[in-house]
């Protein structure tokens, strides 16, 4: 069993994840992507995480310009091993994927269920702003921001536009059902998808 879970951010893609995650009793990751990254690449976690979910700079196409389409570069070389990383997890466990292009990257995998979270604006920024203890203004500027780059890096590596329904599953609104209610909805969702797989 795979689940992929995309989200805006503000949704409570995370806490919706790991709650999903324990309803169906298989592993979760989301920045533990990193580490396992950093166990197989040898490179520092941290430079990993500067990198996690952004597209190739010019820094990158200077260097791949140079020395050629064959060597690959910062975020480039860092979505290689992500690719690398996912399948490897899935090829051993039942487990939950938040983010990071996992249902396009393992969309050839055959129980694979691919979920996006979302959530209207008002919501999030009051998600935001409370749980990080931040003005609704300084909310909304994260929000912009982070939507934006996971967008940029969705849409940069795959063939699929972010956030667009037909590039999941099922797509949820989390503000409807709160995150207990969206996960135990999800939750059944993938089971029921699972009895047809079998």
């Amino acid at each position: 069993m795979i689940v992929t879970l995309g989200r805006q951010f503000g949704s409570g893609g995370r806490q919706l994840g790991k709650r999903l995650a324990e309803l169906l009793g298989i592993a979760y990751y989301d920045r533990e992507l990193m580490e396992e990254m950093a166990k197989h690449s040898g490179l520092d976690v941290s430079y990993l995480e500067e990198r996690d979910e952004h597209i190739p700079g010019f820094f990158d196409y200077a260097l791949v310009g140079r020395y050629g389409t064959t060597r690959l570069f910062g975020s480039g070389q860092n979505f290689v091993m992500l690719s690398e990383t996912l399948k490897r997890i899935a090829n051993k466990k039942s487990c939950l994927i938040v983010g990071r292009t996992a249902d396009y990257i393992l969309r050839d995998e055959p129980n694979l269920v691919k979920v996006f979270a979302h959530a209207p604006y008002k919501y999030r920024v009051r998600c935001v702003a409370k749980r990080m203890n931040i003005s609704a203004e300084q909310a909304d500027s994260l929000i912009q921001k982070y939507d934006k780059e996971r967008a940029r890096f969705y849409d940069f590596f795959t063939d699929k536009t972010w956030g667009q329904a037909d590039s999941y599953d099922l797509s949820v609104d989390v503000s409807k059902l709160g995150e207990e209610g969206a996960a135990q909805f999800i939750a059944e969702y993938v089971r029921k998808r699972m009895e047809r797989f079998e």
